[in-house]
Parts: C-alpha cells; structure tokens; sequence
C-alpha cells in the first residue's frame, strides 16, 4: 500500500482542482442550459491573468490571487451570462459553436501575449514546499492546501446551493424562469450570479494547478477538460457526486501511471480516462436525465441557393482558379493544396453539423486514422495508390459506425462531448502508441502517386479529389438522402412518423463522413509527406477550428468549402510569427457572434433580388409529371384506429386514464377538452412517440403497441404537430415529397440512400396529387421558411396526404389561422375524406371547426374521458359545458366522476 500512497496523495490533489472546475461547471449548466465547452478557457485565462499580475509586475501572489479569481473570474463570468442569454433560444449546434469559439479566442489571444511556450511560475501557497509526512509518504503544505481550499469551497457551494432562497432559484431558473420572476427574483440575475460563480470556480482551478501543471493555453484548457469526466459521473447536475468523481479521476489517473512504468499498453491511459468515463456515462446515464426543458428554437437562417446558370457559372470560375492555381499562388501552393485537403474534411463536417443537425468534434481524428492506416498498408502492400486510398479511408468507416451509437442516442449537446470525449481519448493512448504513429518520432512516410512527386503536379491530384468530393455533395443533397437528413435536422419527429428510421440514417451519415474525413487525411498526409504525431491538422483540438471555420462560412454545399480553401490562404500572405494565433482569435470571436445571432448570414435581399432578375431566375416551373388520380388507394379492409383501455403515467402523475377510442375511416373524428386534457399525450402515445403504462394501440384491427413510431408510419399511421414540424430549407415539393420518401426509405439501407426510377417517379407524382388537393401546387418551389402559417399547415397536411397513410392524426392543424383560413382548412379536411376514403382523428380548439366537419367527437378532461357523441350531442352536453365553461353545482372534477361512473 505504501508504493501507492504517492499517487493517491497526488491523485487527490489534481482530482480537487479538477472537482473545482467540474462543480462550477455543472453549477453554469444546471441554471442556464449552456454546458461550456470552453470552461477550460476561463482556468487558462485566470491562470495567465495570475501570472501576469504576479510575475510580470510583481504583485504578491495573494493579491494577484484575489484579482484572478474574485474580480476578472466574475467578470468573465458576466460576459459569458450575457452571451447565454443569446444561445437560449438557438439551435444546439449553435451553443456548442459559440462555447469552441471561447476556446479559440482565449488561447490566441494568450498565444500572441506569451508565446507557444509553457509558463511555470514558482510554487506560491504559503509553505508551500515544506514537507510533512504521512504513512511514509511525504505531503506538501502546497498539496494540502490545494485539497483543503477545494473541499471547503465545494461544501459551501453545495450549501448555499441547497438551503439559500437564491440557490433555490438557481435550480428552478432552468425549468421555469418565468415562475422565478414572478416570485420577484430576476431570472438574468439568478443566471449572472451562477456564471459569476462558476467562473470564479474555474479561475481558482487554473491559479491552483499553475505551478504544477504550468501555464499553456492549449495544456491547461485541455487539462480541465478533463472535469467533464467529473461532471459525467454527477450525471450533469449532482455537484457532491462530480466532486466525488473528481476525486476518483485524480485517484486513478495516478495509479495508471505507476502501472504504466511497467506496461507500456497503459501509457496515455491515465489522461484518457476521464473522456472514457463520459463517453461510458453519456451511454448509461437515462435518457431522461440528459434532456433539458425544452425551449423553442430560432428557425435557421436558410442559406440562399441561386439560379442553376449561376452556379454553373460560378463553378466553371471556380475550377479555372483552381486549374491556374501554380500560375497564381506559386510562392503559395502547398498552402492551397493543405485547404484543399481540409476543405475535403469540411465536406465531412458541413454533412453531420449543416444537413443532419449533428455535431461532431473529433473529424480531425478520423482524418488522422485514415492517414495512419493509408500509411501501414503503403508499407506493407503493394497496392495502387489510388486502391490503396479508397480502401484505408473504408477503414474509418467502422470507426465512425461505432460513434454512431452515441449518435443514435445523444443529439446535440450530449453528441458534440461523445465525439469529443472519443477524439481525446485517441489522442492521449491511441496517438502515443508505436503502432499508430510509428516508434521513428519522424512519423509515417506517406507516398504520392508514381509520377506526382512534384508540388504541382501533386497539387492537380488534390484538386481533382476535391472537385470529385464537391460533385459527390451536390448529387448527395439532390438525393433522397439530402432531403432525408435535412428532415432529420429541421423535422426530426415528423421523418420519423412518417416512417423513417432515424437510427439507420444516423448511422450512414456518420459513415459517409468518416470516409470523406479519411480521404482529406490520407491527401493531407501526402502533401506534407509524413503523417506524425504532433500534427495540428491531426489533433483532436483542430476539430474545434474545423467547426469554428464551419460557422463561418456562408453559402450553401460545396460553396462554404470553397470559402474555406480562400481562408488558408491567409497564412501565406501575412508574414508573421503570430499569423495563426490571431486566425484564431478572429475565427473564435467570429464564431461566437455568429452564433448568438443564429447562424452565418447569407446574401443580401437586394443581392439576392439582382442575381434572380440577372439570370431570369423562375420561383415556378410547374408539375415535374401529370397527375389525373390519387396514387394511393384505401385497403380494403382498412378500419382505421383504435385505443383500448390507454393509460399514460409520467413519474407518479397519471397524464391519460383507460381512455378508449376509435377513428373510423371514411370520417373525421373529434378529440377536444380543455388545455392539459391529455389529447397531444394521447396522439403520441397512438403515434408511438411514449410508451403507455397499459392498454393497446390497434391499427387495421393489428396490435401496434409494440412498434416504434416509424413502423407505425410504415403500416399507415401519419400526424401533423401542434408545434409544426417543416424542414424550412427545404422547398414545399421536396417537404411534401417527404411523406412517400421517408416510408420508402424505411429501415432499408440502400431505400434511405438511392431511390430507383420508378421510386423517383412515384414520389413525384404522389407528391404533385397531394398538393393539388391541398390547393397549394403554386407554391411547390418556394422555401417551407418563407410561408405564412396557414401555408405551412396545409403543406404539413399535404406531406401526410402524400404517403399512403389510411389514418391520419392532426394536432391543432388550425392553430395560428385566421377565421377564413380556417374555413378553408376545414373545407379542405372535408374533401380530402370525401376524396381519399382515409380517417382523420382530428384534435382542435377551434369548436366551430369541430362541430361542423366531425361526424363523431370524443371529450378528454383531466385524462379521463368524459363524453363520446356526434356533434350535436357534445353541442347540448351540460358535462361538456361544464368542463369548458365550469358549473355552478359542482366542481369539474365532480363532474367527471359522475361522467364516467
């Protein structure tokens, strides 16, 4: 035991520290839903602006101290609230961009101030070297100190967290700030005094840690990174338990390392695992446990897309540059060649972030394990270069399906710390080991085609890939898969209903982008002739830039990447040592402001008005075929839906009780009660979005409790959602389109990847019926974003009516119309069941709307049916007067006793 009383006594010491920054971190989390990726940023900061107060003008080190921690930590933390404030409402992808550009901005900015070299300045604590000893092991004053500094912090946070009125309003500002105000406390308050103190939290962490670990911008931002692991095991919001996991990290870490003199294997084990425990708990932890209130979400910005001359044109301009890129940039070439290699990695990156909503920050080390393996099978096998390329970035292709898993449960926020918690963990084992990057020190050799030795003519291989890479995005966004992955990003719920399974596409565009990502690896490799450990370009650290760059760049596919191989140039031009710190600081700065603004802008109006006029840019080309009857016909034994007996509990709340319905085809259906009635909880649960505690869901007479959404979609079940559920990039037809497109693709790989001629043709003609009948055809090439709301409530309807679905559920589908939209809409419902033969289950609050288009109306109140009749019984119901208008002899929950017996 006494050999590892040194490491556990060392273990303690750096888990404290990290339990400081884990607990301010989980404090910013739990009270404004912005989990800081740039928490590090604030320790690394703080430690610079220590060292600069106490070593560069000669402060004592307690008032230095007291600066860092209690006056610029608080301040950073008030500009860090400020800008939370921002990200509320944004997109996840969003609040992840803007926390990378915190990274960014602190470390060039600290970069430019000191150099790439590593500040140690001299141990500071009083005694801080003086020795005691204990169990045999000698223990420094700092040491204590360091631990005991931290555990009475932590212990008063956990106190005033849990008894103080402000604390208590810290922990309900998240679910309900406007609760929060109206017991007079300011939400804005609440949330700056959490990001002050989080801040100051940090601060401390770095001022502690900076004798032992020295000060670096990029060390000591990564370096309390690692309390991510500690915030993992607290599940995100526990404070004493991330404290606890702090500790055990610290422990373990340290112990690995005694191993680790003995068996090589284990090196870099130790600063792995902190990222280990958060990919494993980011898997265990419930779901539920990981979801924040939801909030709505500012639509995103659609980027503009111009007439096809103009692309065409723009892309023959494009490729003549390029092709003349050795006559132009000739003192620059292999800075164009190395963006053209990353802007092939941004192809990669734009498919996850910009088309599937999801983001991943370890593309860098996909790219490093295509090169790397491209490099051992160079060595070892005689193969083509072009062969040998292809196959090793196919190599990246598992390994991108194995972080699909996360993928597949995690979404935004929790996505980015998996795919980051995995890029580090490569880092600190994978990377260090000999079979990686080889044992030299000088890494891998990484050859050229034969013939192509030479920079130029090199540079025309990279070209040709990148031109390959940017024809292969045009055709992947013009194909089912694009218009899928933009439903997944900007409708997830609907696609899925619809009968697509998300899971599966998930999984395929992880794999496509790893392969890309794999391919600008292997070509940057071979541009610099070696792929080595060290590389900026392979660090996990550079996929925050990637996305920070990917922030930036306006334009839709493949133009940001030509955007971004501009970008490289810069470095070229500007001719100084500190060139890329400051790319850094601008593209950090930038990234934030973009992204609390939501999104990069694109091209002017007016711009955008002078390029349709100058090309004749025609909105409307009318149908793409010629529709003379509805493409689907009714089963002939088809009946519609049925509830038997559904109960729905959330916790200990029964939200829905034994409720029994039916929605026969051929009619529509009512569903009405008042707000919190139980109707949208009881579509969902017929949708198969939850999962009831009892009862059964029966369609076509089939039992479908069982079944997912998508096989519901799949057997003839659509909906519509109060909250309406477009993709706004995508224009009316191809959201349309989306009804028949996401039940062909299915479960089936090749179906969610390419679609047969007769598929295209049919989903063509599906699409053009239902929005016939919908009366919206004139509107087939404008942007779902650009619509009025009872544009897009006919569009939602017109993508059901596209799919062959017998039954459809509509959720408030009047909700925002004005009254003679409403009469229209009604008037359209009508006739679509005169036309199609389908059911509709029709809830509304509209009861003019309800009274006059149902042939029958089934009443909720409180989760419990209260009445069932055809509309002119609900008309004279005293029960259901009473439930709307409340009653003079008795309360309404009487009421529904009586009601149902």
């Amino acid at each position: 035991m006494d050999t590892f009383l040194p490491f556990i006594v060392a273990g303690l010491v750096t888990g404290s520290v990290l339990g400081l920054a884990g607990t301010g971190l989980v404090l910013t989390y739990k009270t404004s839903g912005i989990f800081n990726i740039g928490h590090g940023a604030i320790a690394a900061a703080a430690a610079f602006v220590f060292y600069w107060l106490h070593i560069d003008h000669g402060l004592s080190w307690w008032l230095a101290g007291l600066i860092a921690v209690f006056v610029f930590g608080p301040l950073f933390g008030l500009a860090l609230s400020a800008m939370s404030l921002r990200l509320s409402n944004q997109r996840p992808a969003l609040k992840v961009v803007a926390t990378v550009g915190l990274v960014l901005l602190v470390q060039g900015l600290a970069t430019v101030k000191y150099g790439f070299n590593s500040l140690r300045p001299q141990p500071f604590l009083p005694k801080a070297t003086k020795i005691v000893r204990f169990g045999g092991v000698n223990i420094t004053y700092a040491q204590l100190t360091i631990i005991a500094i931290s555990l009475v912090a932590v212990a008063l946070l956990y106190y005033f967290f849990r008894v103080s009125r402000t604390g208590l309003a810290m922990r309900a500002v998240v679910n309900d700030p406007d609760l929060v105000a109206l017991h007079g406390t300011s939400p804005r308050s609440v949330q700056g005094l959490s990001w002050g103190i989080g801040a100051s939290f940090a601060a401390l962490s770095g001022v502690l840690i900076a004798p032992t670990a020295g000060i670096d911008s990029v060390t000591m931002t990564f370096l309390v990174v690692q309390a991510f692991g500690a915030a993992a095991v607290g599940a995100f919001s526990n404070i004493p338990l991330t404290y606890v996991g702090a500790l055990v990290i610290g422990v373990f870490s340290n112990v690995i390392t005694k191993f680790a003199i003995d068996a090589p294997a284990l090196r870099g084990l130790n600063t792995a695992l902190p990222f280990i425990l958060l990919l494993v708990a980011l898997m265990v932890i419930p779901k539920r446990r990981l979801d924040l209130p939801s909030r709505s979400e500012q639509p995103p910005k659609i980027p503009y897309q111009g007439p096809a001359a103009t692309r065409v044109l723009a892309g023959v301009v494009v490729l003549a540059l390029l092709l003349l890129g050795p006559q132009l940039f000739s003192g620059q070439l292999t800075f164009l060649t190395v963006g053209l290699t990353q802007a092939i990695v941004l192809f990669s990156l734009g498919l996850l972030v910009r088309t599937a909503g999801m983001v991943s920050l370890c593309q860098a080390v996909f790219a490093a394990i295509g090169a790397v393996t491209f490099a051992q099978l160079a060595d070892r096998w005689d193969l083509p270069w072009v062969i040998g390329v292809l196959l090793s970035a196919l190599i990246v292709v598992p390994v991108a399906a194995l972080l699909a898993l996360p993928a597949i449960r995690l979404q935004g926020l929790f996505l980015a710390l998996a795919t980051l918690g995995f890029g580090l963990s490569m880092e600190a084992w994978a990377y260090q080991k000999g079979w990686f990057f080889g044992t030299t020190g000088t890494g891998r050799p990484m050859p050229r085609p034969g013939g192509m030795d030479s920079d130029e003519r090199w540079y025309y291989v990279v070209v040709a890939f990148f031109v390959v890479g940017a024809l292969l995005m045009i055709v992947v966004h013009r194909s089912r898969l694009g218009r899928t992955l933009r439903g997944l990003s900007e409708a997830p719920l609907a696609v899925r209903t619809l009968g697509l399974n998300t899971n599966l596409l998930r999984l395929i565009v992880f794999c496509i982008a790893g392969y890309f990502a794999g391919i600008g690896g292997i070509l940057y490799g071979s541009t610099v002739n070696y792929v080595v450990l060290g590389d900026q370009y392979y660090a996990a650290y550079y996929s925050l830039v990637l996305v920070a760059t990917l922030a930036l760049m306006p334009f839709r596919e493949p133009w940001y990447a030509v955007v971004a191989v501009v970008a490289a140039l810069v470095p070229a031009f500007w001719h100084s040592p500190n060139a890329q710190p400051w790319l850094n600081v601008l593209f950090g700065l930038s990234a934030i402001i973009i992204a609390t603004q939501g999104g990069a802008d694109t091209l002017p109006q007016k711009a955008r008005d002078w390029i349709d006029r100058r090309f004749a840019r025609k909105r409307d080309t009318g149908p793409l075929v010629a529709v003379e009857a509805d493409p689907w016909t009714m089963p002939p034994n088809a009946s519609g839906l049925e509830v038997r007996d559904l109960t729905i509990r959330y916790g200990g709340r029964t939200a829905v009780d034994k409720v029994s319905l039916k929605a026969s085809v051929g009619q529509i259906t009512g569903l009405i009660g008042p707000n919190g009635a139980g109707k949208t909880t009881m579509f969902n649960a017929a949708s198969g979005l939850l999962t009831p505690a009892s009862g059964q869901v029966l369609l076509q007479s089939q039992d479908v409790t069982s079944l997912n959404a998508a096989a519901r979609g799949r057997r003839g079940l659509g909906r519509t959602f109060q909250l309406m559920q477009l993709a706004d990039s995508l224009t009316v037809s191809e959201n349309v389109a989306l009804g028949i497109e996401s039940g062909m693709a299915g479960s089936n790989p090749r179906g969610q990847v390419l679609a047969t001629r007769a598929e295209r043709r049919a989903t063509l003609e599906a699409a053009e019926y239902a929005m016939e009948l919908c009366g919206i055809s004139d509107l087939r090439a404008v942007n779902a974003g650009q619509l009025s709301t009872g544009q897009r409530r006919l569009v939602e309807l017109a993508r059901c009516l596209s799919g062959p679905f017998d039954t459809l559920l509509l959720d408030e589908p009047s909700s925002g119309l004005d009254p003679v939209e409403t009469e229209r809409f009604g008037e359209t419902l009508t006739r679509v069941v005169e036309t199609r033969g389908c059911g509709i289950l029709l809830v509304e609050h509209d009861m003019a709307l309800v009274l006059r288009i149902c042939a029958e109306i089934y009443v909720l109140d409180f989760g419990k049916l209260l009445f069932h009749g055809t509309p002119e019984e609900v008309r004279t119901s005293p029960v259901v007067q009473a439930a709307y208008l409340g009653s003079e002899t008795g309360t309404r929950s009487d009421l529904i006793e009586e009601a149902v017996g």
